[in-house]
């Protein structure tokens, strides 16, 4: 009786380069402007004794109002980011979404709660336009950019798994 091999295929898919998808570079870039807002926040976040969570904090730049509430949710956000935008093209833009919606309720709960006492990450309104900027252009990336490269990319994993159940179920 004649041996069969089967021969199992696998479709090489190329993840689009940092320079080549938005949600990537974007990610990356966010991450990096986080990163530098929420570490540098920390050294003005503790002048004068502010607590955790506050409703005042240190200025940074003489414009944004830090606590280390505030430092560390940007901080997060930024190591998050970063971690993401070397991963995949998917994966950048699934964290850039999250990240938007958190970035822009942030900047909502701000204007809401400005000068109230639930203030509790010392917003003001420099802060509020930073969140709200950066958010929004985090979700406007994440919903409309890199169409083509997600289309390849998912139609490339359909395809191999369409090969892997042809193989298991010969």
């Amino acid at each position: 009786m004649p041996t069969v091999y089967e021969e199992e295929t696998e479709l090489a898919v190329k993840e689009p380069g940092i320079t080549a998808s938005p949600n990537r570079g974007l990610a990356l870039t966010a991450g990096l402007v986080l990163a530098v807002w929420g570490i540098l926040g920390f050294f003005f976040a503790g002048e004068g004794g502010h607590a955790f969570f506050g409703r005042d904090g240190g200025l940074l730049w003489d414009a944004f109002q830090v606590n280390p509430a505030l430092c560390l949710l940007w901080t997060l956000l930024a190591a998050a980011m970063l971690i993401g935008g070397l991963g995949t093209t998917i994966g950048s833009r699934n964290l850039n979404l999250t990240a938007g919606v958190v970035l822009v309720v942030l900047a909502l709960y701000g204007v809401v709660f400005v000068n109230t006492s639930a203030n509790v990450f010392a917003l003001n309104t420099a802060d509020n336009v930073f969140n709200a900027i950066v958010g929004f252009v985090l979700l406007v990336t994440a919903l409309g950019a890199d169409r083509e490269n997600l289309r390849a990319l998912r139609a490339a994993r359909d395809d191999q798994d369409a090969l892997h159940a042809q193989a298991v179920h010969g």
